[in-house]
């Protein structure tokens, strides 16, 4: 929840507590208004949990795919490295291997794929040279751990997302029924300054606070 609507979401959650306190000075529509948006409070307390929830969850996916990443771009590293030392023998194979880290994924991906099966012809050459025997079947299974990560990260994100547009969407129904009921309540309390005031309290929407610029040295 932003700032904004955290404050909006405060603000509501003192109306609510206002219409608890003084429900027998309304009945009909007002009731069902106040009883309306403690409804919404509560909803926006639920979008709120599943917001975190997702935003936890998208932090830990993310981290896998972060070190998933890391094995295939170790893997896909030292093939490209030992390469260079085999282009004495294999005139231009290190053009075959040739890798950045800071390939997007996507294209990395698609790069390890390739590394399998254009190192699979020199299999014996690189093992001679001192890759362990599994490197192509190292390098596929990290290539396939490094895919899998694709299809987890952006359920969580999208959970995340979701979650706090549904929010934001409740703090602006609750907002409706606070405009609606600001006129009632006004008018039933026209005579009635302290409850007036109490409400005009409850209803504000604090101000976000000023950005103090340091003192010119």
């Amino acid at each position: 929840m932003n700032d904004d609507n955290r404050r909006r979401y405060e603000m509501q959650v003192r109306v609510v507590q206002f219409g608890t306190d003084n429900a027998g000075d309304f009945t009909g529509f007002a009731t069902t208004k106040f009883a309306d948006l403690a409804t919404i409070v509560t909803e926006i307390e639920t979008e709120s949990a599943a917001q975190q929830s997702g935003f936890g969850e998208a932090a830990q996916q993310y981290e896998v795919k972060d070190t998933a990443r890391e094995n295939l771009r170790d893997q896909m590293a030292a093939i490209s490295r030992t390469s260079k030392s085999m282009e004495y023998e294999f005139d231009g194979i290190s053009d075959k291997f040739k890798f950045q880290r800071n390939m997007p994924d996507a294209t990395m991906l698609g790069k390890a794929r390739a590394f399998v099966t254009e190192a699979d012809p020199y299999k014996s050459d690189f093992i001679n040279y001192g890759l362990p025997s599994t490197f192509i079947t190292d390098l596929t299974a990290a290539a396939d751990s490094f895919e899998a990560t694709f299809s987890t990260t952006a359920p969580a994100t999208a959970e995340h997302v979701a979650a706090t547009a549904e929010e934001a969407s409740k703090v602006r129904q609750g907002m409706i029924i606070v405009r609606i009921l600001d006129g009632i309540v006004k008018n039933r309390y026209a005579n009635d300054p302290g409850k007036l005031a109490a409400w005009i309290s409850a209803s504000h929407v604090e101000k976000a606070p000023k950005k103090t610029t340091p003192p010119t040295p």
